[in-house]
Parts: structure tokens; C-alpha cells; sequence
């Protein structure tokens, strides 16, 4: 007769397999990591998931990961309207977005920096390039006629390289739901300042550069 699989021998694998992704990330975790975290042996953990990339893709469902950049999009809307780049802020999206990184605190650490190797291994790629072409159109819609520059782009991507590290760490290190909230929080106004002050330097630098460039059009007397 064959054996069942039970499900709470399923909840715990998954349980384990998250926490050594996180910590480990993907390329490095290996099967025996997951079933010594799981308390089973590895011939057992086969019997449930026959791959680490099974494991994985169950671990890290594609509705999450398709939930996450949905929110995504929605947060950056609202955090550039919180910096005074386009209409009210839309905080009930920003709100989300931090409630779903709490719920799937693992899942977010693994997406944006330990998926090296695996299907998501281009997610934390795609986070910062989306991050900083979602900036730019606020930018663009605030301040018409702004000329963003190779090196303003240069610049918002290490921005978003540094945000992109800095909820990993901030969803790791700290300790329960309150502290997340809290050292997010701090972050995010100091982000939506530097934003705005980042969309202003553009707008004074576009607006210098029109300038010149009609005073050297001007017909000399």
C-alpha cells in the first residue's frame, strides 16, 4: 500500500525550505539543508517534492510573486505622490504593499536577494529597473519638460539598489511586525525626501539648461 503524504509533513518541509532559502539563498541551499530543517530524512523529503526547484516554485508560488510586483507598482505611485511628485498620496497602497512584506516577510528577503540560481533569479533585477522607471514618469508628470539625464538614471538606480538591499535587511534583522513597521517607517521618509529633493535638483538643472540654451540663441546687438 503506498504511503500518504500528510499534509502538516508538507507545511513543515515548506517551513523549512523558506527559512534556508532566506538564509542561504537558493543556489546554495541544498535538499539535505531543507530536510535537516524539517527534522526528516532526505529519502522522506523526496517522497513529497522530487526537485529543489519543486520545492522551490512551492515555497515561492507565482501568485505571490505576481501579487508583489502589483503592489508594487501601486506603492511607488503613492510614495511619489507623498513627495509632492503628483496628486494626494494614496496611502492605503504604501499600507499594502508593508502588510504583505510582514505576511510574506521570507518570501520578500528570498525574491529580492536570495533567488540567485533559481526560476526568480532576475526578480530583484526587475524590482529596481521598474522602481526606477515608474520614478522617472512621477518625474516627468510633475515637472513637464524635465530632461532626465544618463546620470540621473545612474543615480536612481543606486538608489533603488540600496532600497532593494535595505528591505532585505530591514525584514531579516528586525525582530517582530512592530520594529518592521517601525524601521520602514524611518526609511521611507528619508527615501520620499531624498525624492523629492532628487525631482527638484532635475527640474532647476532642465530649467538652467533652456535657459542657456536661449541666451546662445539670442541675436547679438
Amino acid at each position: 500500500m503506498p504511503q500518504v503524504l500528510k499534509a502538516e509533513v508538507r507545511e513543515r518541509i515548506l517551513v523549512a525550505a523558506l527559512a534556508a532559502f532566506a538564509r542561504s539563498g537558493f543556489a546554495a541551499t541544498t535538499m539535505n539543508d531543507i530536510a535537516r530543517g524539517a527534522s526528516m530524512a532526505v529519502a522522506n523529503l523526496y517522497r513529497y517534492y522530487s526537485s529543489k526547484d519543486e520545492l522551490f516554485d512551492a515555497a515561492v508560488p507565482a501568485v505571490l510573486v505576481a501579487r508583489f510586483e502589483q503592489l508594487l507598482e501601486r506603492s511607488v505611485h503613492a510614495h511619489a505622490r507623498l513627495a509632492g511628485l503628483a496628486r494626494p498620496a494614496d496611502e492605503a497602497a504604501a499600507a499594502e504593499l508593508l502588510d504583505f512584506w510582514i505576511e510574506q516577510r521570507l518570501v520578500v528577503v528570498i525574491l529580492l536577494d536570495r533567488a540567485q540560481g533559481s526560476v526568480h533569479e532576475n526578480f530583484g533585477q526587475r524590482f529596481v529597473e521598474r522602481l526606477v522607471a515608474l520614478s522617472i514618469a512621477e518625474i516627468r508628470s510633475a515637472h513637464p519638460g524635465v530632461v532626465v539625464h544618463r546620470e540621473a538614471r545612474l543615480v536612481l538606480q543606486q538608489i533603488f539598489e540600496n532600497t532593494r538591499r535595505m528591505i532585505g535587511v530591514l525584514l531579516e534583522s528586525c525582530e517582530n511586525e512592530r520594529a518592521i513597521r517601525r524601521a520602514v517607517a524611518s526609511f521611507r521618509s528619508y527615501q520620499v525626501a531624498g525624492l523629492a529633493a532628487f525631482a527638484r535638483g532635475l527640474a532647476a538643472q532642465s530649467a538652467g539648461a533652456t535657459t542657456s540654451a536661449s541666451r546662445d540663441r539670442a541675436p547679438s546687438r
